[in-house]
């Protein structure tokens, strides 16, 4: 007997915004990446693996709202096999709340307040733009090269000072968090 193949199910959603300002983000688990766009809008891209009669109401399960000063990106109960791109400008302040997953910011300039219970968290950093960072994992491996520390185990934190303006603060249960400086492969 041969398994019925599926195609995976691919969309998108946008809305228009403006860069310099918040975007607030309450993410179910799952796999994502937020990562620098255009300045005039958000995306979200998503891609299901495993496609169920449910995925036609992905529209409901993944919301944008903006207003004058922020935004809010939402997604709910979307199942383990989607894989998210979030677009966002350049320019804006992160606060990120999530469950469990995978996450990866990359080329977003501004503050950070990201927070996750269980997963792997890499986050591109440029320390000369960040007056303080504040990082902590309770259970697994902290790595923040750009700001010369490597600690792993139970209960690692560290605190940063450096000239720029923005502020990041990361917190992860349990997981890995990796601070890596913008344009580096590893």
């Amino acid at each position: 007997m041969v398994a019925a193949q599926t195609t995976p199910v691919e969309d998108f959603m946008q809305r228009p915004f403006s860069a310099g300002k918040k975007v607030y983000l309450k993410l179910a688990s799952g796999d994502y990446s937020i990562r620098a766009g255009r300045d005039d809008r958000i995306l979200i891209r998503w891609v299901i693996k495993k496609p169920s009669h449910r995925d036609d109401l992905m529209d409901q399960k993944v919301k944008i709202e903006t207003f004058a000063a922020s935004a809010n990106v939402r997604t709910d109960d979307i199942g383990r096999d989607a894989r998210f791109v979030i677009e966002i400008p350049s320019q804006s302040d992160v606060y990120l709340r999530m469950r469990a997953g995978d996450v990866e910011v990359k080329g977003i300039e501004g503050n950070k307040d990201i927070r996750m219970t269980a997963g792997d968290l890499e986050i591109d950093v440029n320390p000369a733009t960040y007056s303080h960072v504040d990082a902590s994992v309770t259970f697994g491996d902290l790595d923040a090269r750009p700001m010369r520390v490597s600690k792993g185990g139970i209960g690692r934190s560290f605190e940063w000072q450096g000239s720029g303006k923005y502020s990041l603060r990361a917190k992860l249960f349990a997981g890995d968090l990796t601070l890596r400086e913008t344009g580096s492969k590893n």
